[in-house]
């Protein structure tokens, strides 16, 4: 401990005098208020506490004519290492600064939004709704037909599908709306022959587009060929006696007038009729077998088993296929259509 006092003994000379002269040798040359300046000027000067208008001859007069600078507040300004300048609230008129490294966030570039393109205008041909029938698929027309004939509409359709083959199937919506309006035969839409003949706008014997449509006197048969005038026509192949016995009929039910079997619904309408008259059913729905067979013999005339066409057979597979549920059964049934 000695030793250690020796060793330090100016230090401790020091403080002892520092002491000594601030506590008995200054208070007799310095008024209160100085000395009391110069000790908080000496706590504010290792306290590193400064106001912005602060400076050193402030606290100590005038006698001083030096300041101490003024720190600026730094800007944030990024680096080329990602580095960012951040500052802190001043605190008595220091503006510590500090650096922290970070990824700036970058803000996304929006992408423009590509301009839609213009939609197509749909593919039909607009119709006057006078001559519109009610329908515009397979499935509404033999719905309707069904509804307002009470025959079933599977067997509407199993007719329909022997008369005029794959008809309903391939017809495009356009033409499909077309050829279910009155007077179609003359529409400015139609503007080639063979859509005349695709509607089925010719005579099933002579192959000869008739005189009251727009491409009258062209032959539709594909061979070329021509034949006696039968006065078939249309998608159900009704004949002319018969769209004269149901056409008043069908133009009441329908509320139309002008009814034609080379329309669409006015032809399975006709059908509808004819086969109502021959069957007499009890009920629009749940037909019996016999009857069933019976509407496809009485509207061809026979079965088909002894001209070999068969009409019965093919027509009990279109109405399985169509959704039938009642007995079909062509081969007991037989030629005759009325026992």
């Amino acid at each position: 401990m000695k030793e250690y006092f020796l060793k330090n003994y100016k230090t401790f000379l020091a403080i002892f005098f520092s002491f000594f002269f601030v506590y008995f040798i200054a208070p007799i040359f310095l008024t209160p208020g100085k000395l009391s300046g110069i000790i908080s000027g000496a706590k504010k000067l290792f306290t590193l506490q400064f106001s912005p208008n602060n400076s050193i001859t402030d606290q100590f007069g005038n006698n001083n004519s030096f300041n101490l600078p003024t720190v600026e507040p730094t800007q944030i300004i990024p680096t080329v290492s990602n580095q960012f300048v951040v500052t802190t609230s001043p605190t008595n008129g220091l503006y510590p600064t500090r650096f922290i490294t970070q990824t700036p966030t970058l803000t996304a570039v929006p992408i423009p939004t590509k301009v839609p393109k213009p939609t197509k205008p749909p593919d039909v041909f607009q119709i006057d709704p006078a001559l519109a029938r009610p329908g515009k698929t397979t499935d509404e027309v033999f719905t309707i037909a069904s509804q307002k004939t009470c025959v079933p509409k599977e067997i509407l359709k199993g007719i329909a599908y022997i008369e005029s083959g794959s008809f309903f199937d391939v017809v495009p919506p356009k033409y499909f709306s077309l050829y279910n309006s009155a007077n179609w035969w003359t529409s400015q839409f139609l503007t080639e022959e063979k859509r005349a003949c695709g509607g089925y706008d010719f005579d099933n014997g002579s192959g000869i587009v008739p005189p009251d449509s727009k491409y009258a006197g062209h032959n539709c048969h594909s061979d070329g060929s021509t034949g006696a005038t039968s006065y078939i026509m249309g998608p159900m192949q009704a004949n002319g006696s018969e769209q004269s016995k149901f056409g008043s009929k069908v133009g009441s039910l329908l509320g139309v007038k002008n009814v034609d079997r080379r329309v669409i619904l006015d032809a399975i309408m006709i059908v509808g009729l004819i086969t109502k008259q021959n069957i007499q059913p009890a009920t629009c729905t749940n037909w019996s077998g016999h009857d069933i067979v019976k509407a496809a013999c009485g509207y061809y005339g026979s079965c088909g088993i002894a001209d070999g066409t068969y009409y019965c057979a093919t027509f009990c597979r279109n109405y399985k296929k169509f959704g039938g549920k009642g007995s079909c059964d062509a081969a007991s049934f037989g030629d005759n259509c009325w026992k």
